[in-house]
């Protein structure tokens, strides 16, 4: 054995030193995801996959730490993939670790440029994904960069060629008529109010299935003595057509009790839905297709699709003209409730924090002439119905109680050091994101002054072209000058000894009344699970997430656990009575 290798196996170790233990096994965390029934069918389903990820990590001893999973479309946004993240984050935030395990690369991202900025930044995390039936990349190699852009556009490419034939036979399934009824198909949906849709069995498909095809028809339901269909060409015809408001109309379904599409009351937003001009035109028989984006927006006309005599006619088309020249004349003088933004109000439990816990709606800012309340954001849509008697919580009340629990999570439910430790990390990061740090700053300085040291020292050694050498030292020591300025400015970020942090902590709500609205309101949602108002018992629950880091060595009264297949949250409950002095202090019956 030579010498080199001897000194090797003393500074390193020898293979047998280094073979895995139980300790040393690769940790992964592993990835299952399914958009559609048939790919279930054609053996994906999330079970399956789960399944054959477990025999691939025994048959190469890698450990899984956690399994997620999602039934969701790969090209969704972000906040509709939340199981994605969550198993993104969880597994930067392990250092150990290292495998993303997948059933293949379309599972993981079907958007290629999505999947190659997230795949860079997993490697340079140290975390690779690693996918059963895709072929091995080497990232490293020309190869495996031509590879790894061919696995992503063919899953790209896959996905839009369904989009495509999806969008195109939904536009001939508009236009196709049902041989028994005479009335074109739907492409699914809920009906308009005053229709039902009617499902048809039509032949069958692949293995047996029954095909099933839906039509719209009247709605015969009876209310009140009268057909459904009949209620809403009355509100049409007789009291839209002749000036009556949204709000007329609300109340109008309200007063007579019929039943809305969505939740326990009308709502000037449904019948402000219903007077849109290709509404209007479904009243009238035709079926208009393609009229929203995938954002929401509304295409142009010139895009819809439009088939006349698709479903039977509840208004005839100058009935709906006379609605609509009715609405445009008058001008739309009813404005709807709009809370003000959720990021930059007043109010730092809107935005979805704090909800009701009889209809499950929102709690939003409330402002009369002497008080500022949270009420139940059903309540300023409906004037009176909302989801039953009005609860207004007082602003400072409902805020102070918050903060209240909050400071009692901080000060017995968190690791000093560890809490610490996390403050530290997070004033780093704003004071990266506000003097534009550059971690390579300091070593980009010293390889400048590398290079001139090198310029100089060729010059010395007897170098011919002194010209260039001159030119070239000048560019550098500009470069350096720039850097170097960058590098001063900067500083040194800003860190809290655990003294100071406690401190800070014992006076959160001081500190916290420092910072913007919107920097209080990220604060707050980063702790608060979720704040429920009891409308009966007038209590107010409020339940607090504690990262799994924080909370092992907790002792707190009150606590438990919520856990799914994601990842076990510590979640301290705390519920606050309401006071009752005074009737418009907290509790009011919806005028």
């Amino acid at each position: 054995m030579g010498t080199n290798q001897c000194l090797l196996d003393a500074l390193v170790g020898t293979d047998e030193d280094s073979q895995p233990t139980e300790n040393k096994k690769v940790k992964a965390v592993s990835w299952a995801r399914v958009s559609t029934e048939m790919q279930a069918e054609r053996g994906l389903s999330i079970p399956q996959q789960l399944e054959e990820i477990r025999e691939y990590a025994k048959e190469h001893d890698i450990q899984i730490l956690r399994e997620y999973h999602e039934a969701a479309s790969a090209f969704q946004k972000r906040s509709k993939r939340p199981e994605f993240h969550r198993m993104i984050e969880f597994a930067r935030s392990k250092k150990d670790v290292s495998v993303i395990l997948v059933h293949d690369m379309s599972r993981f991202s079907r958007d290629s440029a999505q999947s190659k900025n997230l795949t860079n930044e997993l490697r340079e995390q140290g975390i690779k994904i690693v996918s059963l039936n895709d072929p091995a990349v080497d990232p490293e190699s020309a190869a495996g960069v031509y590879l790894e852009a061919i696995i992503n556009a063919k899953n790209e490419a896959y996905s839009r060629e369904i989009a495509f034939h999806t969008r195109k036979g939904c536009r001939s399934n508009v236009k196709m008529r049902d041989a028994e009824t005479g009335w074109c198909y739907k492409n699914g949906g809920q009906p308009i109010c005053g229709y039902k849709s009617l499902r048809l069995q039509r032949g069958e498909v692949k293995k047996g299935r029954p095909l099933i095809k839906s039509v719209w028809v009247l709605d015969n339901t009876v209310v009140n003595g009268r057909p459904m269909h009949e209620w809403v060409r009355h509100c049409l015809v007789e009291l839209a057509a002749k000036g009556a408001s949204l709000d007329e109309l609300r109340d109008f379904c309200n007063n007579n009790e019929l039943p809305p599409r969505r939740g326990p009351f009308w709502n000037t937003s449904t019948w402000n839905s219903m007077m849109q001009p290709h509404t209007l035109m479904k009243y009238c028989g035709y079926e208009i297709w393609n009229v929203h984006r995938k954002n929401g927006s509304k295409r142009p006309p010139s895009e819809w699709i439009i088939v006349p005599n698709a479903h039977p006619a509840i208004i005839t088309e100058d009935q709906a003209k006379a609605i609509a020249q009715f609405r445009t004349d008058k001008g739309r003088k009813h404005t709807l409730y709009m809370p003000t933004r959720s990021r930059t109000s007043q109010y730092l439990l809107s935005g979805g924090v704090f909800k009701c816990g009889r209809c499950g709606a929102n709690m939003t800012g409330l402002k009369t002439r002497n008080h500022i309340y949270y009420v139940c954001g059903s309540l300023p849509y409906r004037r009176g119905k909302g989801c039953g008697r009005g609860v207004y919580v007082p602003k400072k009340l409902a805020e102070e109680e918050c903060l209240k629990g909050l400071q009692e999570v901080l000060m017995k439910c968190c690791d000093e050091e560890g809490f610490t430790k996390k403050v530290n990390e997070e004033l780093f990061r704003i004071w990266k994101e506000k003097v534009g740090y550059d971690a390579q700053a300091k070593r980009k300085l010293q390889a400048v002054d590398a290079k001139i040291a090198n310029i100089r020292r060729s010059i010395e050694d007897g170098l011919d072209d002194t010209k260039w050498a001159n030119k070239r030292i000048s560019q550098l020591t500009a470069q350096r000058e720039g850097m170097a300025n960058v590098v001063e400015s900067t500083g040194e970020p800003p860190t809290l000894a655990v003294e100071e942090v406690m401190a800070y902590r014992r006076d959160l709500r001081r500190v916290l009344a420092k910072g913007t609205i919107k920097e209080q309101k990220q604060f707050i949602r980063s702790w608060v699970h979720e704040m429920t108002l009891d409308t009966k018992k007038l209590n107010i629950e409020v339940k607090y997430k504690v990262p799994e880091e924080m909370y092992m060595n907790c002792g707190l009264a009150g606590a438990g656990f919520v856990t799914n297949h994601v990842q076990p949250l510590f979640v301290f409950v705390c519920i606050r009575r309401l006071p009752t002095q005074g009737r418009k202090a907290v509790l009011l019956e919806a005028a």
